[in-house]
């Protein structure tokens, strides 16, 4: 009987029977797929551990009756051909999934060769940048400097002497005085 039988037969799910199973350490086969076997007999231990534990006992607490035989641990059946079936379709699965793994390799370089050439297309960008800004700058210094040379044989020369400044260096007759002068 497989596991879901004896668990349906006792009433409870197919995880408590596993893990009765596993926690009291009972003598359970097992196929060549893992899968628990359990005979006539096994079913009445487990009847016993579940009447044990409905009368209240801690799971620590269990009396497990000793069965009558050894048991090997695996039980192999002989399964005419399902076994080289079974075989065939988990090599068929992991066929699949090595060729998977390929495209998810594969996929994974072409995304480090797509960062790659977006990393050289961002530094090409910047370079751009910076040398367009250089040039800029090396246009300013050199109007800057046109602008200092300007400058300095602006302030070289002489100012011209503007009417308004002409007027200014006059001496200006004071018309009160005119008024009062007399003639001699």
């Amino acid at each position: 009987m497989n596991t879901n039988m004896v668990a349906s037969e006792l009433g409870v799910s197919a995880k408590t029977v596993q893990r009765w199973v596993k926690q009291l350490n009972l003598p359970a086969e097992r196929n060549e797929l893992g899968h628990y076997s359990f005979t006539a007999e096994d079913v009445k231990i487990l009847k016993s551990v579940q009447k044990q534990i409905s009368e209240g006992k801690a799971i620590q607490d269990i009396h497990v009756p000793q069965s009558t035989k050894k048991r090997a641990g695996f039980l192999v059946q002989n399964t005419n051909g399902d076994t080289e079936r079974r075989i065939e379709q988990l090599e068929q699965k992991l066929n699949t999934l090595l060729l998977q793994k390929q495209d998810e390799n594969e996929l994974l370089a072409r995304f480090e060769e797509l960062e790659r050439q977006l990393k050289q297309k961002a530094d090409e960008g910047v370079s751009y940048q910076l040398l367009q800004h250089r040039r800029e700058i090396d246009d300013i210094l050199a109007d800057m400097q046109s602008l200092t040379s300007q400058m300095k044989e602006f302030t070289a020369q002489p100012i011209p002497e503007t009417a308004a400044a002409s007027e200014k260096n006059k001496t200006r007759k004071k018309p009160l005085l005119s008024l009062f002068k007399f003639q001699t």
